[in-house]
Order: structure tokens, then sequence, then C-alpha cells
């Protein structure tokens, strides 16, 4: 497994990140659906926005593989018709063009796509000038997008370590830094107080030991803690 799937792997564990999944499945949705405003879209696109977004990979899997194909086919065809050659690919050809490029950018997100497909249309790599194949897109124009995209990964990466070096660490930022840790090992020793003090209890004790909690002074703020313990205990 490659180091950019096993990093966008451990984000899908995330929350955010896969609200950010479901956000891709529901535009792909829309996309197909044809509900999609996708001038609207690429108006406001740009490649650094791509770097918050899900890989096709982990996002178009399993039950949803089936959205992935669609989806990109639908802006395949889109893309083909806003050329003006008198000679079209046929569904053949539209359906390859679709597998290549579900496979190049397999480790690259949905927004890329729409974007690279509107860099490829305005010439920014080059101009087609008889027709459109996955030679000119693939083996032309797709490496240029890459390299556009690399290169302002690492503008990025810069101005952050740049940011992070300008930044003077004081040695009151490194007390409440030690403050700060020593708080959370503290909660992490009392949550397994808790653990081991309820071990046996039925939902009567529990109570019992809220109320006394609740009238300590010492143990009070650690009371929701020990409320927790009303989701396993019944």
């Amino acid at each position: 497994m490659s180091k950019e799937l096993t990093k966008q792997t451990n984000k899908s564990l995330n929350p955010q990140w896969k609200a950010r999944q479901v956000e891709t499945l529901s535009l792909s949705k829309n996309i197909i659906e044809g509900n999609a405003k996708l001038a609207q879209i690429e108006m406001g696109l740009t490649i650094n926005e791509t770097f918050s977004k899900p890989i096709l990979r982990s996002v178009f899997v399993g039950d949803y593989s089936s959205v992935g194909f669609s989806v990109v086919k639908v802006l395949v065809n889109r893309f083909i018709d806003s050329f003006a050659f008198t000679t079209k690919l046929n569904d053949d050809q539209i359906d390859s063009l679709t597998v290549d490029t579900l496979e190049s950018f397999a480790y690259e997100s949905l927004q890329d796509i729409i974007l690279f497909f509107k860099m490829c249309r305005s010439g920014k790599f080059g101009v087609a000038k008889k027709s459109i194949d996955s030679n000119l897109i693939f083996g032309e124009w797709y490496p240029k997008y890459l390299e556009k995209k690399a290169e302002l990964r690492e503008q990025d990466y810069n101005a952050q370590k740049n940011e992070l070096n300008s930044t003077p660490i004081t040695m009151d930022d490194v007390k409440k830094y030690h403050a700060k840790v020593e708080k959370k090992n503290f909660v992490k020793r009392v949550e397994n107080y808790i653990d081991k003090i309820t071990e046996y209890m039925d939902r009567q004790l529990l109570e019992d030991t809220i109320l006394d909690w609740s009238k300590d002074p010492n143990r009070k703020p650690y009371l929701d803690l020990l409320k927790r313990k009303r989701k396993t205990i019944k």
C-alpha cells in the first residue's frame, strides 16, 4: 500500500474526513442526475482546494464503484463535447476513456478531474489540433497537471514550515503544553479508576455513587466521567 493511500485510509477513520466522503458521493449523484451546476463549480475551484478532498479509491469502493464509473463518464462526455471536432468518440471509446480517467486519478479527487478537464479544455497544457484521445490527455496533459499540483503542494509545505519556524516558542508555551499533557494523563487515570470501581456495579449502586461524588468537591469535577457509565450499566 502506498504512503498516500495509507494516509487517506487513516483519514477515512476521522469523522470529518468521512463527512467529506459523503459530500463527494452527494456531488457525484447530483452530477449523474444533472442537478449539479458544473460551470459554477469550475469557476470557484482551485488546485489548492483538491488537497483536502478524498481520493477516488477511498470514495468509490464496494457498492459505490458503479457511482464512480457513472459520474466520471458524465464528466468525460461533457469534456469531449466541449471540443468542436466533427468526429466524436463512440460509446466504446467513451467507456475506455472513462476507465483510463478512473485509473489515472485513483489517487486524486473528483474535484481534480473536474479541474483538470477544465484546464485542458481552456488550453492550459496545450492545443488539441485534430482530435482528443487518451494518448493526448494522459500522455501529455495529465503529467503537466500533476507537476503543477506537486509544485503548489511544495509551496504550501514551505509556507507552513516558514510560518512554524517564524513563531517563537516561549517558556510559557512550554508550561502550558506540559500542563495540558499532565491534565490529559490525569483524566485518563481517573477513567481507569472509574472502570475499576464500576466493574461489578448494578444501576442502583452506580446512581448512589454518582450522588456521593456530586457532594464531594474533589470528585465533583469528574462527575461527568462517572455518569458516562449510565450508557453501559443498565
